[in-house]
């Protein structure tokens, strides 16, 4: 891989690793940027909810460093060989030396508008307070049922092993799937488990007088829901593109 612009995202505490991966790159002569829409190779050093926090605005590849005891599902160095995974990243090829793997995304509208923030992991869509019943109407291939429950999740073939997988479902091996599951269901279809959504989208409305979405678990993507309010998840076209080895 040959970048011309790297943008370094980084969470506290990590001004080694930081330090290391700028000089590395300098060495190289590649120019290290603060924009987000120039940059044409992303470097993210913590753990998942680093990656969360910014993926949603980054279609070129990602290069995932996790420090420390972070979490890190994507992340695919470590402190131990960061530097020698990078250096096979610039110098070597795709395939041979590193993969780059497409990972499916999904998208929210609520009442007809987008949300500013893409899903890697799942959509959750939930009374404001869990301890509350969320009603809502759900709606997959012209089915509509009534669900009572804790919530309703919508998740990535990756997704299907994090929060999706605590609510019970399998993981999902085919990587042009969703699925959705409902979080301590009471009635409703999703009472007999997850349903595996392999084209089209899934629709719900609410019907709890206050109800939230929440984006891969990030307290600053949230959007409030009202009564009546319509939701539509679907994939997105813009797949994250994660670097493994």
């Amino acid at each position: 891989m040959k970048p011309t612009k790297v943008k370094i995202l980084a969470k506290k505490k990590c001004d080694e690793i930081k330090y290391n991966v700028m000089s590395l790159l300098t060495e190289r002569g590649i120019e290290i940027t603060n924009s987000m829409k120039s940059a044409d190779f992303f470097i993210i050093i913590g753990g998942d909810g680093t990656l969360f926090r910014y993926h949603s605005a980054i279609d070129a590849p990602i290069f995932g460093i996790k420090p420390g005891t972070s979490i890190g599902h994507y992340m695919s160095a470590c402190e131990k060989d960061y530097m020698e995974k990078l250096n096979r990243i610039l110098s070597g090829k795709e395939g041979r030396d590193y993969f780059l793997n497409n990972i499916l995304r999904l998208e929210c509208e609520v009442n007809g508008k987008k949300l500013p923030f893409i899903a890697i992991n799942e959509f959750l869509i939930s009374a404001i307070y869990t301890r509350r019943m969320l009603n809502a109407e759900l709606q997959i291939d012209n089915e509509l049922t009534i669900e009572r429950c804790s919530g309703i999740i919508a998740y990535t073939p990756t997704g299907s092993t994090a929060f999706a997988g605590s609510a019970g479902a399998k993981p999902l091996r085919n990587g042009d799937r969703f699925g959705v599951i409902a979080l301590a269901p009471y009635a409703g279809k999703l009472k007999s488990g997850e349903v595996i959504i392999e084209e089209g989208e899934v629709g719900i409305i609410i019907l709890s007088n206050e109800a939230e979405v929440c984006v891969d678990g990030q307290e600053e993507q949230v959007k409030k829901l009202r009564y009546g309010d319509a939701i539509t998840v679907r994939k997105s076209r813009r797949y994250a593109k994660i670097i493994t080895f």
